[in-house]
């Protein structure tokens, strides 16, 4: 069965179709682990222990597409996304992705329990390195009922909560998450180093659990930003990263 996300852009109502069993993909082992060892050497030689949100994923990204595994699969996740927007009308989609690198430790824990949308309408997460710790490890955290309408509007005013709502302190975002966790509200997602999870952030509410002991790296791979945030979501992502 299908849900519906509604987006109107230019007063048309458009569709994004997404199948409640396949919202959530992970593909096994599609990186070897050597070529996870030779990032995570790049990233000790760029930034050592200090964490960071960066811009550098562009150069991890072309370190991964230097397997065939992995660049097959892109291609094929990408082509798939690009196929069911041609469907609803968006040809125009921006072509290039956007990388993000994030590091995060106990120094990064404004960045932790920050439940969000993503303005791009598929996402690749690739974990690096994980945290040793395995309650505070950072895992993802997926809440289960997509957003059934999305209007630009509704989007920006959605942002605004969410900004409320990551100002509060840790304790409070926290305990919101673990109570979401168990009442059933969403899911936490275990992940490993050379398996690619696939997802649509544009219709998931998803976050990070925080991390309070070692170092979390993932990679971020965002593609096709359908345009809904009135330029919001790139002054934010500057913010986070400049």
């Amino acid at each position: 069965m299908n849900t519906l996300t509604d987006v109107r852009r230019n007063n048309q109502t458009k569709r994004i179709r997404i199948d409640k069993s396949v919202a959530f993909k992970s593909f096994d082992d599609v990186i070897p682990l050597q070529t996870i060892a030779e990032i995570n050497e790049f990233i000790d030689h760029l930034f050592g222990d200090t964490p960071q949100r960066s811009q550098s994923g562009a150069t991890i990204a072309y370190m991964l597409r230097r397997g065939q595994a992995f660049r097959e699969l892109e291609q094929s996740i990408c082509a798939n996304m690009r196929a069911m927007a041609t469907k609803i009308g968006w040809t125009d989609l921006p072509a290039e992705p956007f990388h993000v690198l994030r590091c995060a430790s106990n120094a990064t824990l404004a960045e932790s329990h920050c439940r969000h949308y993503d303005s791009h309408l598929l996402t690749l997460l690739i974990p690096l390195q994980l945290a040793p710790d395995g309650v505070h490890n950072g895992d993802l955290v997926m809440y289960c009922k997509p957003r059934l309408s999305v209007t630009t509007l509704t989007n920006v005013i959605c942002k605004v909560r969410h900004g409320f709502l990551h100002s509060l302190p840790l304790s409070w975002r926290s305990w919101h998450t673990l109570h979401d966790l168990r009442v059933g509200n969403c899911k936490r997602i275990p992940v490993k180093p050379g398996s690619v999870y696939e997802f649509n952030g544009f219709a998931l509410q998803h976050a990070n659990l925080d991390v309070q002991h070692g170092q979390r790296r993932t990679l971020l791979i965002h593609y096709y930003d359908p345009g809904h945030s009135l330029g919001l979501s790139a002054v934010l992502r500057r913010g986070r990263i400049g």
